[in-house]
């Protein structure tokens, strides 16, 4: 009898935990689970990206965007400057040529002596101007031969892009990667306008000269170009009550760019951050790169971009720093991409700070055992290599992102645009020194250098960002998720107006400044207040006066 009550109490747990099992499994059938995908059966699909300075660093990004989009089953097609050079890269994307690239040539100059401020980048717009109807018509052209339902425009001089999408009335989505252009704030600046940055440390004048002087000499300087514009835009039937005070209407603003580069600020929901914008693959190290970079413990690696180079004098500066850096032993090895600088933009002869001479030719002709010269690298695949120590670049934002998610330090040389802002960013972040075109010299080269490479904060500094940067590099996925999301839209509305996406504008565009922020609230309470107070003070003023004052009884008195 004992042992059978023993075997049921042995038995007891079991059966519950059986039945808990039963119950758990037939729970567990009866959930749904949870589809993230989305039916694109009924959304649009035929997406033209554009771009009119072309260039990697502004293709490159929209052809990574566009490659998520082609596999998810949409026909993508980029019209782009050039000749689609990454046509091989993104095999998935049809690319058609817009003209001529765009380069160095369009700024009149062999070679750039000093930093490119809005009155030197006056031809590159001026190029615009002259080019917009051209490139109008190019773009309705393949918008209409395509049946494109919505336009992808890189910013950078390509009003005839943003032009077509809302002429024909298609949703257009913008990308850049310099946040101040699309939403400024008083307290943050673009140098290319003269001007630091971040104005948050600078004196009331400084502020004052940005925000009011600086930018009515910009837009000053402008108006005959915006005049020239808007009388093309006027000859293409371009209407041009739809463009906004920012010079353009767009239902998505793309940022290739993140916080911690990028100053902080905040962002209405049409604009959204999605950078760094990075390939899921790149181009491996050839044989020989691979064998020299391997064969060097301390590696230099040096371009300065596909737009741009300077001068013969500072091209001849910049080979003597390096050999004198490998002289010193601050490096032991270094690759350079001569994209834009030809081989005849050095002295013949170079003559080193001890006196002795070296002949140019020979390290350009790959002569030197320390050096390779070649006009085109695979730049990531660079700097994610161990022994790639330092980038040496102009702060274009394709650079500067690849280098932060590499977490390799950098000496920074702007020629024009947003690199003047990403040095300061980057300089800023702790991650970078800057030098000027104009005061190019060995010494400060070498000491850069040197303190980059032995500072404990700028490594600490590399791989924060570097961290930050793999984690927000995800995000050109939601820039894809994005998009999608507007074609969708699209497809419940006959056309686009001012109310599509009205869930992504804050009320405050609607409202305007004085009612958003309440200041005639506001006024209306100070006027109160002032009342108030010129009441009391009114009535004090005649208690006082009624104290001090004798009274008429006691001046009779006085009288008699």
């Amino acid at each position: 009898m004992i042992k059978r009550k023993s075997i049921l109490l042995l038995l007891v747990p079991f059966l519950l935990n059986l039945v808990f099992c039963v119950n758990f499994i037939t729970a567990v059938q009866n959930d749904i689970s949870k589809r993230v995908d989305i039916d694109r059966s009924n959304i649009p699909k035929n997406i033209l990206f554009g771009s009119f300075m072309g260039g990697r660093s502004h293709v490159k990004p929209m052809l990574d965007i566009a490659t998520i989009l082609a596999e998810r089953g949409y026909n993508v097609i980029l019209l782009a400057s050039g000749n689609n050079v990454l046509s091989s890269e993104y095999p998935a994307v049809k690319q058609i040529s817009l003209g001529p690239g765009m380069g160095m040539k369009n700024l009149g100059k062999d070679g750039i002596d000093e930093e490119q401020d809005y009155n030197a980048m006056k031809s590159l717009w001026e190029m615009g101007v002259i080019s917009y109807k051209r490139t109008y018509e190019k773009y309705k052209s393949v918008v209409e031969d395509y049946n494109i339902d919505l336009i992808f425009c890189d910013l950078l001089i390509n009003e005839a892009c943003i032009d077509v999408a809302n002429t024909l009335k298609k949703p257009v989505v913008v990308l850049v990667s310099a946040l101040q252009i699309v939403d400024p704030k008083p307290y943050k600046f673009d140098p290319i306008l003269g001007c630091n940055i971040s104005l948050e440390n600078e004196s009331i004048w400084e502020r004052f000269r940005c925000n009011f002087i600086q930018v009515f000499r910009y837009v000053y300087s402008l108006s005959d170009f915006t005049n020239q514009l808007n009388e093309m835009r006027k000859q293409m039937n371009v209407d041009l009550g739809q463009l906004t005070l920012g010079g353009f209407k767009a239902s998505l603003v793309l940022i290739d760019t993140f916080f911690g580069f990028e100053l902080p600020q905040t962002l209405p929901p049409y604009i959204q951050e999605i950078g760094p914008i990075l390939s899921e693959e790149y181009p491996p190290l050839t044989p020989e790169l691979s064998d020299f970079i391997n064969g060097h413990e301390r590696v230099l690696y040096v371009s300065f971009g596909t737009l741009y180079s300077t001068t013969t004098d500072n091209n001849s500066k910049l080979l003597q720093s390096f050999i004198e850096a490998i002289n010193k032993k601050i490096i032991d090895g270094v690759v350079w991409a001569l994209v834009e600088t030809p081989k005849d933009y050095f002295y013949p002869t170079l003559k080193l700070s001890d006196g002795t001479q070296i002949q140019s030719s020979q390290i350009l002709n790959n002569e030197h055992p320390h050096i390779h010269i070649a006009e085109f690298v695979p730049q990531f695949a660079i700097l994610n290599h161990t022994n790639t120590k330092l980038f040496f670049n102009h702060g274009g934002a394709g650079s500067a992102h690849e280098s932060l998610y590499t977490g390799t330090p950098m000496l920074v040389l702007p020629f024009a645009g947003d690199q003047m802002g990403n040095a300061q960013k980057l300089v800023s972040a702790g991650v970078a020194s800057s030098l000027k075109l104009t005061t190019l010299d060995v010494n400060d080269i070498l000491n850069k250098m040197d303190s980059l490479l032995k500072e404990e904060n700028v490594k600490n500094n590399s791989e924060r960002l570097k961290v930050l940067a793999k984690i927000n590099s995800k995000r050109k996925y939601r820039a894809a998720d994005l998009i999608e999301y507007i074609l969708h839209s699209s497809s419940f509305v006959e056309y686009v107006d001012d109310d599509f996406l009205k869930e992504w504008v804050p009320a405050e565009t609607r409202m305007g400044f004085i009612r958003a922020y309440n200041l005639d609230i506001y006024a209306i309470l100070i006027g109160i207040a002032l009342s108030i107070i010129g009441i009391i003070v009114v009535k004090l003023i005649k208690f006082i006066g009624f104290i001090i004052s004798p009274s008429s009884d006691d001046q009779k008195s006085k009288k008699d």
